[in-house]
């Protein structure tokens, strides 16, 4: 499989607060707004660090999926986003090797597919395509926020 690049790495807290001002301070970077995604029950903002972002989700909800996480796992890396120029090609490759896909999404122009972590490891594999700079972090950045 064709990897780019490392996209983004997901760390799930329970206070996004706390956790954006120990890494703005500690790594000296500035964090997005926040955006609340219903859906998933969460809420994250995120930084980029080179071409890598680190986005820190919060659960809104105690039945959401990283609610659940932090109750079995603890708080900590979640997901690791990896950045590929054919999803579909990338998406078959996986599911070949027994990698079981969990969802797939798609967003305006990014696509996003999700791999099952207990087929890799204990981390959930993120594939995501899209053009140019990740939407997500577009869109957080958008008119100097």
């Amino acid at each position: 499989m064709k990897v780019e690049q490392i996209d983004h790495i997901h760390i799930v807290v329970k206070d996004l607060d706390k956790a954006v001002e120990f890494f703005e301070s500690l790594l000296g970077v500035k964090f997005s707004k926040e955006v609340f995604l219903e859906e998933w029950q969460f809420k994250s903002r995120i930084a980029p660090i080179g071409p890598v972002g680190i986005e820190l989700m919060q659960p809104t909800s105690p039945d959401s999926v990283f609610a659940k996480f932090i109750e079995r796992r603890g708080e900590g890396l979640q997901a690791i986003s990896l950045k590929v120029p054919d999803i579909e090609e990338a998406k078959a490759e996986m599911e070949a090797r027994g990698i079981r896909l969990v969802s797939a999404v798609e967003v305006g122009r990014m696509k996003e597919a999700q791999f099952h972590p207990k087929d890799a490891y204990g981390v959930l594999i993120e594939l995501c395509q899209y053009q140019a700079v990740h939407p997500g972090i577009a869109a957080c950045f958008e008119k100097g926020e």
